[in-house]
């Protein structure tokens, strides 16, 4: 048996942080487990940062040249728009407002992503800043190139049932949030969210599941869209046997 449970990246921080703990649920380690296990001081503090962007992820990641986009914005005198111009109010010209205009090759190759989430239990909070900041420098690389789909996996077993947790963390043309994105590789979006989400769950158990690497089976009919140019599907972390790498070794870490 298989449950599917679809999210998108803010329906999944919402669900975390208001879900009723479950009637069988006599423990809640995403409140209680400590730093060096889920890299945040706290539930709330990883709330926060889900929520308002992990801007310190951009320090952590080095991520030294910022976004990378194939495009640029310009701002263009207007009647209407979302910026004061100033100084053709002040001159008394018409056009008092500013409108954007995103100037980028509209027509990229697709590129689908799809990223097991899961972190092994042995696996330490540093080790798994290592593995977020590749895969951060990865998808940050591969922007300026592609039109990207980023699609975070959850898949463990519950006694005998199979959970799988899709979070769409971006869609095709869509602006890459790198600060956000970032967050959903740290070991909290796992540890601290993905855990509240199960203690709210009739499935639960103490244990919190254990990671079903076979993912690819049930994502065909359940990632909706378009079908991409190209897609490159994640190994799970108990696939690996080293958490940092660059993007040119990509192939070594996916299906």
């Amino acid at each position: 048996m298989a449950i599917i449970e679809n999210y998108t990246y803010r329906e999944f921080v919402e669900f975390a942080n208001n879900r009723q703990k479950h009637s069988e649920c006599n423990k809640e380690y995403s409140r209680s487990d400590d730093f060096n296990f889920t890299q945040t001081d706290s539930f709330e503090q990883a709330i926060e940062f889900a929520t308002t962007g992990w801007d310190l992820g951009l320090e952590q990641y080095k991520i030294e040249d910022g976004v990378l986009s194939s495009g640029t914005t310009h701002l263009n005198p207007s009647l209407a728009g979302c910026i004061p111009h100033v100084q053709n109010y002040i001159m008394g010209f018409p056009e008092q407002m500013y409108n954007l205009y995103d100037e980028r090759e509209y027509n990229l190759p697709t590129l689908d992503l799809v990223i097991q989430l899961n972190y092994p239990a042995n696996l330490k909070g540093s080790e798994t800043i290592e593995y977020g900041k590749s895969l951060v420098n990865y998808i940050n690389t591969m922007a300026s190139t592609r039109n990207i789909r980023l699609t975070g996996i959850f898949c463990a077993e519950f006694d005998e049932v199979n959970v799988m947790k899709i979070v769409k963390l971006k869609d095709f043309d869509s602006p890459l949030v790198l600060n956000n994105i970032a967050f959903a590789f740290h070991p909290s979006f796992f540890r601290r969210l993905q855990f509240s989400i199960c203690e709210g769950k009739s499935y639960w158990e103490s244990v919190y599941g254990l990671s079903v690497d076979d993912y690819r089976q049930y994502l065909d009919k359940n990632i909706d869209g378009i079908k991409a140019d190209e897609t490159k599907y994640f190994k799970g972390l108990r696939n690996i046997s080293e958490y940092s790498f660059t993007p040119d070794q990509v192939d070594e870490y996916t299906h």
